[in-house]
C-alpha cells in the first residue's frame, strides 16, 4: 500500500464520517459505488486522516460539482495509491479537445524525466466520467520530487509549457515525507514558501526544502 501523503487516493471498508447529514448519504453512496477518497489536511489534533471527494447531480447538470469533506481512521484504509498519471487522464473522453496540450505536456515532462500526476476536476472526470470539468478548469498537477534540483526542474519545465497550452496549470510538488509546495510559488525562488503535509500548513526557509 502506498505511504500516505496529500493526494493519495484511498479505498475504505467503510464510509467515512462527514460533517453534515446530507454528505454523510453522499459518502455512504460513493463508497458503495467503489469509488476511492483523496487524501487532504487532517481536522483537528485526533488520529482521524482527512479525505474529499466531489460529486456531480446528473438530474441538475448544470449545478457545480460538490466538494465533500470527510475523515476516517487509519484502520479504515485497506488500499491506497497515488493519483492517476497524466497520460491517463488525457485518455479520458472529456480530454479529446484538448489532446494536443496534453500530448505536449506529456512530452515535455518524459523529456525532462517526470512524472505528472492529476488530481482534481480532472482527475475526478477521469474516474467517474461524470461532468467535473468546464472550458475554465484547471489542470491540478502534482509531481514527486526527490531533490531541490528535481523541484526545480519540474517547476520550471510546468512554467514553459504552461503559455503553449489549452489551460491553466495549478498543483503542487510534492516531496516525500515533508509535503507539497505549491509549484509557481517553487518557481518565484522567494526564501521562504508554504509547505502543506497531511498535518500541517506552515511557512519554511526555502533551504529547509532541500534533502
Amino acid at each position: 500500500m502506498t505511504p500516505l501523503r496529500r493526494h493519495c487516493l484511498v479505498w475504505l471498508s467503510e464510509p467515512p464520517e462527514t460533517f453534515d447529514t446530507d454528505d454523510r448519504a453522499r459518502a455512504v453512496a460513493w463508497h458503495a459505488q467503489g469509488r476511492p477518497f483523496v487524501v487532504t489536511r487532517r481536522r483537528g489534533e485526533g488520529a482521524e486522516i482527512g479525505l474529499g471527494f466531489c460529486t456531480t447531480d446528473l438530474r441538475h447538470p448544470g449545478l457545480r460539482p460538490r466538494r465533500v469533506a470527510a475523515q476516517t481512521i487509519p484502520g479504515h484504509i485497506v488500499d491506497s495509491t497515488r493519483p492517476p498519471p497524466l497520460d491517463a487522464v488525457a485518455r479520458c473522453a472529456a480530454a479529446r479537445t484538448n489532446k494536443p496540450s496534453f500530448m505536449r505536456l506529456q512530452a515535455a515532462a518524459s523529456e525532462a524525466g517526470l512524472v505528472v500526476r492529476i488530481y482534481g476536476s480532472w482527475m475526478w472526470q477521469a474516474l467517474t466520467d461524470e461532468p467535473h470539468v468546464h472550458d475554465a478548469s484547471d489542470l491540478d498537477v502534482v509531481i514527486d520530487v526527490a531533490s531541490s534540483a528535481e523541484a526545480g526542474r519540474a517547476a520550471a519545465m510546468l512554467a514553459r509549457e504552461e503559455p503553449m497550452l489549452a489551460f491553466r496549470i495549478d498543483g503542487e510538488l510534492s516531496l516525500a515525507g515533508r509535503g507539497e509546495v505549491h509549484w509557481r510559488e517553487y518557481h518565484q525562488g522567494k526564501p521562504e514558501i508554504v509547505l502543506k503535509s497531511i498535518d500541517t500548513l506552515r511557512l519554511v526557509p526555502r533551504t529547509a526544502l532541500a534533502p
